[in-house]
Order: C-alpha cells, then structure tokens, then sequence
C-alpha cells in the first residue's frame, strides 16, 4: 500500500475536491503532514486516518468548527459533549419539522373543508400557522385558536376583517393629521379597535396579549393589515 498521497490523489481517493482539502488546510482542521522539497502536500496513512474521522463526523452532522476541537483534543469527554449537542440540535429539528408537519395538515384539512384554495387564503393561513405557534401560545390555546377559526362563519369573519381595516385607516388619518392620542375620536376608534381585536382573539384577554406581542416581534406580517409600530403605540397612548 502507498505510503504518501499528494493532494490530487487523496482527492480522487475520497471522492473530494482539492479545492475542499485546501479549503481544510487552511482552517487549520485537516493539513498535511509531510511536504515535497518543492512544496507540494504529501499525507501519510495517519493524515488518512484522521480524514476518515473528519468526513464521519461530518456525515453525522457536526459542524467544522466542533469537529476541529474534536480533532484538536480526542479526549473523549470532549467528544461526547459535543456529539451529545448535536443530538440535541437533531431533536429540536425533528420536533420543529413535525409541528411544521402537523401546521400543514391543518391548513390542507381548513382548505378542504372551506374550499379555499386562492394563494391569498393560503399565504394569510400560512401566516396564521406562524402566530399559532407555541412560541406565543400555549398548547390548549393553539387548540382553542385552531376551533375557533374552523368553526366560525366566514362572512362574519370578513366583515370583522373589513371593520378592523376600516378603523385602522381611520387612525392612521388621524394621526397623518397630527390629531393628539388624548382626542376623543381617537380614543373612540381605538376602544372599536380594541374591541375588534378581542373579537379575534375570542375575548380571552391571554389570547389578545400573547397576539400583541407577536405583532410586536413580527413587524409586517400578513395579519397587521398595515398596522405599524408607530400605528400600534398611539393606539395604545389613546387606550390609556
């Protein structure tokens, strides 16, 4: 068997290119160990060795970096600890693609039974499948939620949806104008507002904060209707 391999060989003997091989001799993870008189990269059985381990690490998941402390320090402590991350990382996937997996039969199941199929009703259920996750809700709140929206009558909904747009434009007028808060007719629109918004959240006041702080971390998404955060303060300045 040979003993030294330059580097376009060790590529064409593990299916890599030289460039990657370069590419981990410069980060410092895999180099060789031995050089030509004329400077060309010569790898030994045990540079091999060490690339094996590196492209199995690699094949499990790991990233460059935690590979090259691997590889850096093969105490096996030091191994576990980061494998054992990794395990962790591939659950948190696994159960973000499931829940992802159950949003969707939800959606085909709301799309089936209501027939809507127009992209319009699908990005807006898509965006709704964002705000139902259990980042804001709780378990039974994203059931309750998810009820709710499959049983209410949809020409309610859509007038409700209308009302709310409606009120939005009304203050947005408003406050264009330089019209103050503390106004009467603004703190009137925002009250109607508010009672819109409890509508939609089914009167469950934990429902409507949780709602509101997902508008505040998601600025511009499909359910605000335009509301900013500048819209969204002095609603809340006339409220008081």
């Amino acid at each position: 068997m040979k003993e030294h391999w330059k580097v376009g060989e060790l590529a064409e003997l593990t299916g890599l290119t030289i460039r990657t091989l370069r590419y981990y001799d410069q980060i410092q993870l895999f180099s060789p160990s031995e050089y030509t008189d004329s400077g060309h990269r010569l790898y030994t059985k045990t540079d091999l060795s060490n690339l094996q381990q590196i492209l199995s690490l690699k094949q499990m998941g790991l990233a460059l970096e935690d590979i090259k402390e691997i590889m850096k320090d093969k105490a096996e402590n030091s191994a576990i600890n980061i494998i054992e991350t990794q395990i962790n990382r591939l659950r948190e996937d696994i159960q973000v693609q499931q829940n992802l997996l159950n949003e969707l039969e939800v959606t085909a199941k709301i799309i089936r039974d209501k027939d809507m199929v127009s992209v319009k009703g699908i990005t807006e259920l898509f965006a709704a499948m964002k705000l139902y996750q259990e980042k804001y809700f709780s378990a039974q709140q994203i059931v309750s939620i998810r009820n709710y929206y499959h049983k209410v009558n949809q020409e309610d909904l859509k007038v409700a949806e209308n009302k709310f747009i409606k009120i939005l434009e009304d203050i947005r007028a408003e406050r264009d104008k330089g019209t103050p808060s503390s106004n009467s007719k603004v703190k009137k629109l925002a009250e109607e507002w508010s009672k819109v918004l409890q509508s939609f959240t089914m009167n469950d006041a934990e429902i409507k904060k949780q709602a509101e702080r997902f508008h505040q971390e998601n600025p511009g998404n499909a359910l605000q209707y335009g509301m900013d955060g500048e819209i969204y303060q002095y609603i809340q300045e006339a409220l008081k």
